[in-house]
């Protein structure tokens, strides 16, 4: 059972990295699910990870995976023993869990943060234990799927952009207009990323190509960008501007997350699969 309260998912886009050139892709991703397997282990500092409750079903020719990411350790706690305390060892290991949702047709994934379970140790786990499930599959990056209106709001508010630095990883199979020039440097070059820098303290072109195709990619869960930029204050002096007001903008930031309330895992499997298509009807 679940219980009655609120947990918050995040939503995120698996993308094939380290043989995105190879000729058989497809297949690869078609891996994915099978590498979700409680058969290894991932060894972060004192904790063990690994997938358990793993629950796979197909719904409408989709299929899913419905499972619990784990870690766990031995522990000891005191105990009072009349009227002393002693050591106790908990003879199993006490585990952490976040759940989640794969949907391996759209390559979605969504996940629980807990106060146990951050996003980025989620994501570095799941990563590792994708390749240990099947080496064949190599490195897989997850990138949070961000809101695309907040970025290009908070990026093209600034009255002027000093910096901004993208960094993308090669499109799966979503590849689209709004970023062919990017998708295509990266094919050519046979990169599996690609970082780029743009600075004038001055400001840059709020209107160029490399701007605004590569905030259409980081929408689409294929990168991240950072803006630096100001603002000046009015001044009440009509001659002079006004102070700079320094603004920045990071795209991790703004990402697509709920809180999701249910009473049963039947019903929070029912909404995490509502919070996947809507994900899918974003970035497809």
């Amino acid at each position: 059972m679940v219980r009655d309260v609120r947990a918050r998912f995040i939503a995120a886009k698996v993308n094939i990295n380290r043989n995105i050139f190879s000729a058989n892709k497809e297949r690869l991703i078609s891996l994915i699910p099978d590498a979700i397997t409680p058969s290894h282990q991932y060894q972060k500092g004192s904790w063990t990870w690994k997938f358990a409750d793993i629950n796979p079903f197909v719904e409408n020719n989709v299929e899913y995976i419905f499972a619990n990411l784990v870690k766990s350790r031995y522990q000891g706690i005191d105990v009072l023993d009349g009227d002393k305390t002693t050591r106790y060892e908990i003879p199993k290991p006490v585990a952490n869990k976040a759940k989640f949702l794969y949907d391996s047709k759209h390559e979605i994934l969504i996940f629980e943060e807990t106060a146990d379970i951050r996003r980025d140790d989620f994501l570095q786990v799941f990563e590792q234990l994708i390749y240990a499930g099947n080496i064949e599959i190599g490195q897989i990056i997850v990138k949070l799927i961000p809101i695309k209106e907040e970025i290009f709001r908070e990026i093209m508010s600034m009255e002027f952009i000093s910096k901004v630095e993208f960094e993308f990883i090669p499109p799966n199979f979503i590849e689209k207009k709004t970023y062919k020039k990017i998708s295509e440097i990266i094919k050519d070059e046979n990169a599996t990323r690609m970082k780029v820098s743009l600075e004038n303290k001055d400001g840059l072109n709020k209107n160029g190509d490399l701007i605004n195709q590569g905030i259409a990619m980081v929408s689409n869960a294929y990168g991240d960008v950072k803006a630096y930029g100001y603002d000046y204050l009015p001044s009440r002096s009509k001659k002079l501007r006004g102070k700079r007001k320094p603004r920045n903008f990071n795209s991790k930031n703004s990402i697509h997350m709920k809180k999701i309330k249910t009473e049963d895992e039947k019903s929070l499997i029912e909404k995490l699969k509502e919070f996947a298509s809507e994900m899918v009807s974003i970035i497809w």
